[in-house]
């Protein structure tokens, strides 16, 4: 299973520095490195270069949304307006020769105001298309759904897959307390969504995960209950811990860290020392 972070950037930081400092508290290198990239972005930047050049496998967020605000719409996208852009990403991405997972505009339905499903779904198979006849074959893509969409029922999460994708992704947060939401367990947070996965034979990713403190000592319990668990889903081929404090919506107030506490650190550096998370 592969075993990465997203980490935050702090005071003097970048994205490079930021990765490594945390590779440091927990005392080895990640296999991944995941980055957010907004439409504009070539997929191909410092940031995704230098992962591949220290040993790590991108895990590349594409995002119609524009860095100035705003966001193109997916209908747009799937009309054919943007294939000259679309297709020099593909073909730069084919040139760098390395190889990446890719989602498209993950958590697509907390983003309505940017299209319907249904556009989200053509966008997502104009985009793959375009990277498929230009060659860019050293991609693997995911989908990755909120794991509330999971929750919800079948019907959620089908109204927004397309019909071809790698591996089935999931973002999801033990956020205790914070928006009146009780404390949840790992298989509370992604049992639906590793559920689907096996419905549908796919591979799961999870892309995005995190806990918060709550009581002393349950954030490391969590931690641990997550490593234990995973070991019980072959289905999941890779996680990525999301090292941040929480900004806005939902997040608000959350602080994700994992040097919240010193046992929380050290139930981490615990899950990468276990065979499990060493691929």
């Amino acid at each position: 299973m592969k075993w990465g972070a997203l980490a935050e950037t702090e005071e003097n930081q970048n994205l490079m520095t930021a990765l490594t400092a945390l590779e440091t508290k927990v005392g080895r290198r990640f296999a991944t490195a995941h980055a957010r990239i907004k439409w504009e972005t070539s997929l191909v930047n410092t940031f995704t270069t230098w992962s591949v050049d220290t040993g790590h496998v991108p895990i590349i967020s594409w995002f119609s949304r524009k860095a100035a605000g705003g966001a193109v719409r997916w209908s747009s996208i799937a009309s054919g307006a943007h294939d000259s852009w679309i297709e020099h990403q593909a073909k730069t991405i084919k040139r760098a020769e390395w190889h990446a997972y890719i989602a498209f505009h993950k958590e697509p339905e907390d983003d309505t105001w940017i299209g319907t499903s249904a556009e989200y779904r053509a966008a997502h198979e104009r985009i793959r298309h375009i990277f498929s006849k230009v060659g860019a074959k050293n991609l693997r893509w995911i989908v990755t759904l909120m794991a509330s969409t999971y929750r919800v029922g079948q019907g959620a999460p089908r109204s927004w897959l397309p019909a071809t994708y790698d591996i089935l992704g999931v973002d999801g947060y033990n956020r205790y307390r914070y928006a009146d939401q009780p404390w949840k367990t790992f298989t509370d947070v992604f049992g639906a969504a590793h559920n689907c996965a096996t419905r549908k034979g796919k591979p799961l990713y999870v892309q995005e995960y995190g806990c918060v403190e709550g009581e002393p000592g349950w954030k490391a319990a969590w931690i641990r209950d997550a490593t234990e668990v995973l070991k019980t889903w072959p289905e999941v081929v890779g996680v990525s811990y999301n090292n941040e404090s929480g900004e806005s919506g939902l997040d608000a107030g959350c602080d994700y860290r994992l040097d919240t506490s010193s046992s929380s650190l050290s139930a981490f550096k615990a899950m990468g020392e276990d065979p499990r998370f060493q691929g």
